[in-house]
Protein backbone atom coordinates (compact mmCIF):
# COMPACT_ATOMS: atom_id res chain seq x y z
CA UNK A 1 0.00 0.00 0.00
CA UNK A 2 1.26 3.45 -0.78
CA UNK A 3 0.29 6.03 1.65
CA UNK A 4 0.91 9.30 3.62
CA UNK A 5 -1.11 9.71 6.90
CA UNK A 6 -1.42 12.00 9.38
CA UNK A 7 -1.88 10.25 12.87
CA UNK A 8 -1.78 11.68 16.31
CA UNK A 9 0.65 9.87 18.28
CA UNK A 10 -0.84 9.11 21.60
CA UNK A 11 1.41 9.64 24.74
CA UNK A 12 3.19 6.86 26.33
CA UNK A 13 3.95 5.12 22.62
CA UNK A 14 7.40 5.68 20.83
CA UNK A 15 7.27 6.57 17.33
CA UNK A 16 8.50 3.49 15.99
CA UNK A 17 5.92 1.71 17.53
CA UNK A 18 3.62 3.91 15.47
CA UNK A 19 5.04 2.98 12.20
CA UNK A 20 5.19 -0.71 13.31
CA UNK A 21 1.51 -0.95 14.15
CA UNK A 22 1.21 0.81 10.18
CA UNK A 23 3.11 -1.49 8.90
CA UNK A 24 1.02 -4.57 10.35
CA UNK A 25 -2.21 -2.93 9.95
CA UNK A 26 -1.99 -2.46 5.82
CA UNK A 27 0.47 -5.42 5.62
CA UNK A 28 3.43 -3.44 3.64
CA UNK A 29 7.02 -3.92 4.29
CA UNK A 30 8.35 -0.39 3.52
CA UNK A 31 6.79 2.13 5.97
CA UNK A 32 8.37 5.10 8.22
CA UNK A 33 8.20 8.41 9.54
CA UNK A 34 9.58 11.63 9.24
CA UNK A 35 10.21 12.67 12.60
CA UNK A 36 10.76 11.45 16.03
CA UNK A 37 8.82 12.24 18.99
CA UNK A 38 9.27 10.80 22.45
CA UNK A 39 7.34 7.89 23.82
CA UNK A 40 5.92 10.74 26.83
CA UNK A 41 5.19 13.37 23.91
CA UNK A 42 1.74 13.32 21.77
CA UNK A 43 1.05 15.51 18.52
CA UNK A 44 1.37 15.51 14.44
CA UNK A 45 3.19 12.69 13.11
CA UNK A 46 3.82 12.13 9.14
CA UNK A 47 3.95 8.43 8.46
CA UNK A 48 4.86 7.12 5.32
CA UNK A 49 3.61 3.74 3.38
CA UNK A 50 5.12 1.69 0.63
CA UNK A 51 6.73 3.49 -2.33
CA UNK A 52 6.07 6.78 -0.39
CA UNK A 53 8.95 6.06 2.18
CA UNK A 54 10.75 7.42 -0.87
CA UNK A 55 9.20 11.02 -0.05
CA UNK A 56 10.91 11.13 3.14
CA UNK A 57 13.70 13.69 2.65
CA UNK A 58 10.96 15.96 0.61
CA UNK A 59 8.65 15.74 3.28
CA UNK A 60 7.65 19.36 5.59
CA UNK A 61 10.34 19.64 8.13
CA UNK A 62 11.27 22.94 8.18
CA UNK A 63 9.29 24.55 11.30
CA UNK A 64 7.08 22.80 13.86
CA UNK A 65 4.56 23.82 16.49
CA UNK A 66 4.88 22.99 19.91
CA UNK A 67 2.72 23.15 23.11
CA UNK A 68 4.26 22.35 26.34
CA UNK A 69 3.85 22.87 29.67
CA UNK A 70 6.17 22.80 32.37
CA UNK A 71 7.24 23.32 36.17
CA UNK A 72 9.65 25.36 37.98
CA UNK A 73 11.36 24.47 40.85
CA UNK A 74 13.05 21.45 40.10
CA UNK A 75 15.46 20.24 37.48
CA UNK A 76 16.01 16.32 35.86
CA UNK A 77 18.92 14.25 33.90
CA UNK A 78 16.28 13.99 31.23
CA UNK A 79 14.85 17.86 31.21
CA UNK A 80 11.52 16.73 31.60
CA UNK A 81 9.69 15.11 34.65
CA UNK A 82 9.99 11.21 33.60
CA UNK A 83 13.86 11.20 34.49
CA UNK A 84 15.50 11.42 37.75
CA UNK A 85 15.34 14.50 39.92
CA UNK A 86 18.91 16.49 40.23
CA UNK A 87 18.19 19.77 41.74
CA UNK A 88 15.57 21.77 43.89
CA UNK A 89 14.69 25.03 45.35
CA UNK A 90 11.41 26.86 45.89
CA UNK A 91 10.70 28.67 42.66
CA UNK A 92 8.98 32.32 43.19
CA UNK A 93 5.10 32.58 41.34
CA UNK A 94 5.61 34.84 38.03
CA UNK A 95 3.44 37.73 36.62
CA UNK A 96 2.89 38.04 32.98
CA UNK A 97 4.94 40.70 31.78
CA UNK A 98 8.47 38.68 33.43
CA UNK A 99 7.50 35.58 31.94
CA UNK A 100 7.00 37.87 27.93
CA UNK A 101 10.35 40.14 28.56
CA UNK A 102 11.87 37.39 29.22
CA UNK A 103 10.51 35.33 26.06
CA UNK A 104 11.88 37.71 23.94
CA UNK A 105 15.52 36.93 24.79
CA UNK A 106 14.80 33.56 22.56
CA UNK A 107 13.15 34.92 19.83
CA UNK A 108 15.72 34.75 16.45
CA UNK A 109 18.72 32.48 15.97
CA UNK A 110 20.74 31.26 18.73
CA UNK A 111 22.51 28.06 19.76
CA UNK A 112 21.45 24.84 22.04
CA UNK A 113 23.24 22.50 23.51
CA UNK A 114 20.90 19.03 22.59
CA UNK A 115 20.59 16.84 25.48
CA UNK A 116 22.18 14.13 26.58
CA UNK A 117 19.18 12.04 26.71
CA UNK A 118 18.81 12.10 23.03
CA UNK A 119 19.06 9.88 19.40
CA UNK A 120 21.64 12.60 18.08
CA UNK A 121 24.88 9.96 17.43
CA UNK A 122 28.39 10.55 18.87
CA UNK A 123 31.32 8.22 17.15
CA UNK A 124 28.02 5.55 16.68
CA UNK A 125 26.54 6.02 19.75
CA UNK A 126 23.10 7.40 20.68
CA UNK A 127 23.62 9.60 23.51
CA UNK A 128 20.56 8.39 25.59
CA UNK A 129 22.51 5.13 25.51
CA UNK A 130 25.54 6.74 27.08
CA UNK A 131 23.49 8.76 29.38
CA UNK A 132 22.13 5.62 30.91
CA UNK A 133 25.56 4.13 31.22
CA UNK A 134 26.08 7.60 33.76
CA UNK A 135 28.02 8.91 31.11
CA UNK A 136 28.31 12.88 29.99
CA UNK A 137 30.23 13.81 27.24
CA UNK A 138 30.57 17.23 25.57
CA UNK A 139 28.42 17.96 23.00
CA UNK A 140 28.13 20.92 20.24
CA UNK A 141 26.16 23.54 19.81
CA UNK A 142 23.68 23.44 16.93
CA UNK A 143 22.02 26.75 15.75
CA UNK A 144 18.21 26.64 16.54
CA UNK A 145 15.58 29.47 15.53
CA UNK A 146 12.56 30.10 18.15
CA UNK A 147 10.20 31.84 15.37
CA UNK A 148 7.45 32.51 18.14
CA UNK A 149 7.65 31.85 21.96
CA UNK A 150 4.50 32.67 24.49
CA UNK A 151 5.02 31.28 27.94
CA UNK A 152 1.52 32.00 30.73
CA UNK A 153 1.19 30.56 34.43
CA UNK A 154 -0.91 27.75 34.47
CA UNK A 155 -1.15 27.19 38.04
CA UNK A 156 0.90 26.69 40.84
CA UNK A 157 4.41 26.10 40.08
CA UNK A 158 2.79 25.10 36.22
CA UNK A 159 3.55 26.87 33.08
CA UNK A 160 2.43 27.00 29.62
CA UNK A 161 4.52 27.55 26.66
CA UNK A 162 3.51 27.87 23.23
CA UNK A 163 6.73 27.64 20.18
CA UNK A 164 7.42 27.26 16.80
CA UNK A 165 10.63 26.41 16.42
CA UNK A 166 13.22 25.17 13.37
CA UNK A 167 13.37 21.23 13.20
CA UNK A 168 15.97 19.94 15.61
CA UNK A 169 15.02 22.07 18.44
CA UNK A 170 14.98 20.47 21.54
CA UNK A 171 11.72 21.68 23.23
CA UNK A 172 12.53 20.17 26.91
CA UNK A 173 16.00 21.95 26.78
CA UNK A 174 14.55 25.20 25.47
CA UNK A 175 12.62 24.83 28.44
CA UNK A 176 15.14 24.03 30.78
CA UNK A 177 16.92 27.34 29.05
CA UNK A 178 14.39 29.22 29.61
CA UNK A 179 13.92 28.43 33.89
CA UNK A 180 17.52 29.60 34.23
CA UNK A 181 17.34 32.51 32.41
CA UNK A 182 14.52 33.42 34.98
CA UNK A 183 16.88 31.85 37.68
CA UNK A 184 15.00 28.85 38.53
CA UNK A 185 14.73 24.93 37.93
CA UNK A 186 12.82 24.14 35.65
CA UNK A 187 11.41 20.79 33.60
CA UNK A 188 8.96 19.99 30.79
CA UNK A 189 5.89 18.20 32.15
CA UNK A 190 3.27 17.58 29.21
CA UNK A 191 4.38 18.49 25.21
CA UNK A 192 2.29 18.11 21.60
CA UNK A 193 3.27 18.78 18.17
CA UNK A 194 0.42 20.99 16.95
CA UNK A 195 1.82 21.04 13.51
CA UNK A 196 4.68 20.81 10.67
CA UNK A 197 5.25 23.74 8.70
CA UNK A 198 1.40 24.19 7.11
CA UNK A 199 0.15 20.69 8.27
CA UNK A 200 -1.78 20.90 11.32
CA UNK A 201 -2.53 18.23 14.06
CA UNK A 202 -6.40 19.32 12.96
CA UNK A 203 -5.72 17.11 10.08
CA UNK A 204 -4.46 14.23 12.03
CA UNK A 205 -6.32 11.61 12.33
CA UNK A 206 -6.05 9.07 15.72
CA UNK A 207 -4.15 5.92 15.69
CA UNK A 208 -6.65 3.40 16.59
CA UNK A 209 -9.37 5.03 14.00
CA UNK A 210 -6.65 4.56 10.98
CA UNK A 211 -5.60 0.53 12.26
CA UNK A 212 -9.77 0.18 12.72
CA UNK A 213 -9.73 1.24 8.57
CA UNK A 214 -11.38 4.74 10.11
CA UNK A 215 -8.86 7.02 7.63
CA UNK A 216 -8.47 9.44 5.13
CA UNK A 217 -5.31 9.05 2.45
CA UNK A 218 -3.16 12.31 2.40
CA UNK A 219 -2.42 14.03 -0.98
CA UNK A 220 1.32 13.69 -1.71
CA UNK A 221 1.21 17.07 -2.79
CA UNK A 222 -0.08 18.07 0.93
CA UNK A 223 3.04 16.71 2.78
CA UNK A 224 6.00 18.23 0.51
CA UNK A 225 8.30 20.63 1.74
CA UNK A 226 7.02 24.14 0.48
CA UNK A 227 10.39 25.26 0.07
CA UNK A 228 10.38 22.68 -2.82
CA UNK A 229 8.76 24.37 -6.25
CA UNK A 230 6.44 22.09 -7.52
CA UNK A 231 6.60 21.73 -11.69
CA UNK A 232 4.51 20.27 -14.18
CA UNK A 233 6.57 18.21 -16.75
CA UNK A 234 4.33 16.99 -19.76
CA UNK A 235 6.64 14.24 -20.51
CA UNK A 236 6.43 11.69 -17.88
CA UNK A 237 8.34 8.91 -19.31
CA UNK A 238 10.92 11.17 -19.61
CA UNK A 239 11.04 11.64 -16.16
CA UNK A 240 10.58 7.96 -15.38
CA UNK A 241 13.78 7.08 -17.16
CA UNK A 242 16.12 9.88 -15.06
CA UNK A 243 17.03 11.64 -18.43
CA UNK A 244 18.03 15.44 -17.14
CA UNK A 245 16.09 18.11 -18.51
CA UNK A 246 16.37 21.91 -18.84
CA UNK A 247 13.83 23.93 -16.74
CA UNK A 248 12.59 27.74 -16.39
CA UNK A 249 13.86 27.97 -12.73
CA UNK A 250 16.98 28.22 -10.94
CA UNK A 251 16.39 26.47 -7.29
CA UNK A 252 18.60 23.83 -6.61
CA UNK A 253 16.04 21.35 -5.47
CA UNK A 254 12.51 21.18 -7.72
CA UNK A 255 9.30 18.13 -7.37
CA UNK A 256 8.40 17.21 -10.96
CA UNK A 257 5.32 15.95 -11.55
CA UNK A 258 2.74 15.26 -14.34
CA UNK A 259 -1.09 15.64 -14.37
CA UNK A 260 -0.56 16.67 -10.47
CA UNK A 261 0.97 12.85 -9.85
CA UNK A 262 4.07 13.07 -8.17
CA UNK A 263 7.30 11.40 -10.56
CA UNK A 264 10.46 12.51 -9.07
CA UNK A 265 13.01 14.96 -7.55
CA UNK A 266 15.55 16.75 -9.66
CA UNK A 267 18.20 18.34 -8.88
CA UNK A 268 20.66 21.68 -10.76
CA UNK A 269 24.15 20.52 -11.48
CA UNK A 270 27.17 22.58 -13.11
CA UNK A 271 26.14 21.75 -16.91
CA UNK A 272 22.77 23.73 -16.24
CA UNK A 273 20.66 21.01 -16.38
CA UNK A 274 18.60 19.47 -13.33
CA UNK A 275 19.53 16.21 -12.94
CA UNK A 276 17.57 13.00 -10.80
CA UNK A 277 18.28 13.22 -7.29
CA UNK A 278 15.13 10.56 -6.58
CA UNK A 279 12.72 8.98 -8.56
CA UNK A 280 9.25 8.78 -5.97
CA UNK A 281 6.96 6.94 -8.05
Amino acid sequence: MDAVLLINKPTGMTSFSVVSQCRKAFHEKKAGHTGTLDPNASGLMIVLLGRCTKLAPYCASGHKHYRAEFILGQSYDTEDVWGTPVEAKTPRIYEEDILQRTTARFIGVSEQIPPMYSAIKVQGRKLYDLAREGKTIERQARKICVYSLEVHHLRGNSYTMDAVVSSGTYIRTLIADYARALGEFGAMSRLCREGIEHLSLSDAEELDDVIAGKYHEVNILQVLDPSYPVIEYADAQWIRNGRPVQLDCSEHTVILVNNSSVLAAYELRDDGLYHCARGLF
